[in-house]
């Protein structure tokens, strides 16, 4: 019974997965994977946050911070992009700047308003909370990934763009807009 057991224990760990924890920058097929993203939300953080538009709109709002929604990222290349993946490091870096406010997304914001129509009926008068407070948007962010694709032989080079734009909820003015390139070279092995 002992040898049994430790050849289906020894079965067993053959066929799991070797795990090894890592911080390195690792592109197993040249999709879209966590490098890129990680890449795209700290070239946008470092522009969008250095960028004039924030001094603009508090000068002429009292000193105001400005209040933006995030949009979802949409994507356009033929590959899965979780777009939120780099979104929500944007988000993070925002409301730990100081220089922005952020408010929920509409998808977030669901469960907020379920909340407060359950607190309607359920909750003291003390502590209900209200419909009809919420902070409206002084912008949005939204955007697109674009990919550009070129193949020879057993090659392929395939070029992502990321376009993030602040635009002005009320004018549509667009504030500003940041791109970043990732450009990859594919080889494919020969027989």
């Amino acid at each position: 019974m002992l040898t049994l057991t430790a050849a289906c224990a020894g079965e067993k760990a053959a066929t799991q997965p070797a795990v090894a924890r890592t911080d390195q920058a690792i592109d197993l097929s040249g999709d879209w994977n966590d490098v890129d993203a990680d890449a795209v939300a700290k070239a946008i953080i470092d522009d969008c946050l250095s960028s004039p538009w924030i001094q603009e709109w508090r000068n002429q709002h009292e000193q105001r911070r400005p209040v933006v929604r995030l949009y979802p990222i949409k994507n356009k290349t033929s590959g899965y992009i979780d777009y939120r993946y780099f979104t929500k490091q944007i988000e993070q870096a925002f409301v730990r700047s100081g220089l922005v406010d952020v408010v929920s997304s509409r998808e977030e914001a669901e469960d907020a308003r379920e909340e407060r129509a359950d607190q309607a009926e359920h909750a003291s008068d003390a502590t209900l909370k209200s419909q009809g407070q919420e902070t409206g948007s002084d912008f949005i962010l939204t955007g697109w990934i674009l990919t550009q694709d070129d193949r020879a032989g057993d090659q392929e080079v395939r070029a992502y763009l990321t376009s993030v734009e602040i635009v002005d909820t009320t004018s549509q003015r667009k504030a500003w807009v940041g791109q970043h390139r990732i450009k990859k070279l594919l080889k494919k092995p020969t027989n």
